[in-house]
């Protein structure tokens, strides 16, 4: 009777055992699911933050020439557009320096751009010209500059699509200290009261 008794004593316990030793196994498990899970929330997070800022990515595009012959580039940007973004843009796009001496004006009678005297208009092109963008004299230079900003603002400031018409936008350009732009290397001023139509004896 002491034997089958503590046989069964002994097999109560044994179950408990196991009992506790599959519990132990099983929580490991339960935390590693929950894991997975947060970890698939953050990426999943992720995602929709790269979504929502690949939705917000606009595109506006640079005018590069004279006249009525231009290249056009596209340019990418998230903030609102402002006329300094786009001059920055063909800065960077053709090697010029278009540094500015101030924020664009903009007003009823359109924008004024004023170049400071670092800019390439007074200093010439980069010693290093960009193929693409290579400038043989100051004078191509300068009416390249003036004619790609201008037309650069007009078309990206002038809502085409309900009508509008680019040449209604004037660009007026001064240089710092606000007075006319003189570029006396090729003996040529732009006054800054009367907008730029088109450059000097081209």
């Amino acid at each position: 009777m002491k034997r089958r008794l503590i046989t069964a004593v002994s097999m109560v316990a044994i179950l408990v055992i196991m009992a506790a030793s599959l519990a132990g196994c099983g929580a490991p498990v339960k935390e590693q699911g929950s894991s997975s899970d947060q970890t698939s929330s953050t990426a999943s997070s992720a995602e929709s933050q790269g979504n929502s800022s690949q939705a917000q990515m606009q595109e506006a595009t640079l005018y590069i020439g004279t006249k009525d012959s231009f290249q056009e580039f596209s340019f990418k940007y998230e903030e609102e557009l402002k006329p300094e973004m786009l001059i920055q843009g063909i800065a960077e796009l053709t090697g010029w320096d278009l540094s500015l001496a101030d924020e664009v004006t903009i007003g009823k009678g359109g924008m004024t751009v004023s170049f400071a005297k670092t800019s390439a208009l007074f200093v010439g092109p980069p010693e290093n010209q960009k193929e693409t963008f290579f400038m043989y004299d100051a004078q191509t230079l300068s009416q390249t500059i003036l004619d790609s900003i201008k037309k650069t603002l007009q078309e990206n400031f002038v809502d085409t699509e309900a009508g509008g018409d680019p040449d209604s936008l004037d660009i007026y350009y001064s240089m710092e200290g606000d007075q006319p732009l003189t570029l006396e290397n090729i003996n040529v001023t732009i006054p800054m009261d009367v907008p730029y139509t088109e450059f000097p004896n081209s």
